[in-house]
């Protein structure tokens, strides 16, 4: 007789499962309470006192506020005596700077006055012209501003006229002295004898700049007068001289 196996299925189900959550939850904080109570005992026996800690803390906190106060007076301490050394420096250059322009003022005026009185108050002689000023100065990329005074000497009751030239001569690279005449080196275009007409004085003025490798040695001025009874005047003035200066130095003149 044949036998034939029997399948049994039996299942298990877990009754009241929340019984099992508050089970665990409880053996968790078992676990907790009893790793606190050890961590307490080894502080107290190691001699930690609470409320001497909370004293030390908070000492040390009123020792860094009144660090920090500290610091901060500091702080503007060494500003204010920084900021009134600065004013004192400052002060003293000012002050220097503005007697400085005053002085160059001062002598500037002198200047000024004595070329009106030359002009106000006139001698009585036969009627001349002079290159009273000529100015040189240096600007950027190698260009120079010049000016040139002339002026009445003498009588005052005819206007002067006729023409002037201005010329300057120097070295080129080869060595050789070449003149240049006032439109060969102007930056603005111009003509090279250019009118007058004044009763007591005439301004001419402009910009110039050099070939390269052109080295400037003298100024020219060249007055020629339209009446014959006026002589003519030539100027040769130091280039470097009236460059470092600013003032007229003659090294030769002519009349004709």
């Amino acid at each position: 007789m044949k036998s034939f196996p029997v399948h049994n299925r039996h299942l298990i189900s877990i009754q009241r499962p929340h019984l099992w959550v508050l089970s665990a939850l409880l053996l968790v904080a078992i676990v907790v309470l009893a790793v606190w109570v050890s961590f307490e005992y080894g502080r107290q026996a190691a001699g930690y006192v609470q409320s001497e800690t909370d004293e030390q803390i908070e000492f040390l906190h009123r020792r860094i506020d009144e660090l920090t106060d500290q610091n901060t007076r500091l702080l503007r301490q060494n500003a204010k005596l920084e900021r009134d050394h600065n004013i004192d420096k400052d002060a003293g250059s000012q002050v220097n700077k503005t007697l400085a322009e005053s002085q160059a003022q001062i002598l500037e005026m002198r200047e000024e006055l004595t070329f009106y009185r030359s002009i106000v108050s006139p001698n009585k002689s036969k009627r001349s012209i002079v290159v009273k000023k000529v100015q040189l100065v240096a600007e950027s990329d190698g260009k120079y501003k010049y000016k040139v005074v002339l002026i009445q000497d003498g009588r005052h009751d005819l206007a002067v006229r006729g023409l002037v030239e201005i010329s300057v001569d120097g070295e080129q690279a080869d060595g050789q002295i070449v003149r240049l005449d006032l439109p060969t080196v102007s930056v603005k275009k111009t003509t090279k004898r250019q009118k007058f007409g004044f009763k007591y004085f005439q301004n001419f003025e402009g910009t110039i700049k050099f070939p390269d490798q052109f080295t400037p040695k003298n100024f020219y001025v060249r007055v020629m007068p339209q009446s014959s009874k006026i002589p003519r005047v030539e100027e040769v003035l130091d280039w470097d001289a009236i460059i470092v200066g600013g003032e007229q130095v003659n090294v030769g003149q002519t009349e004709n």
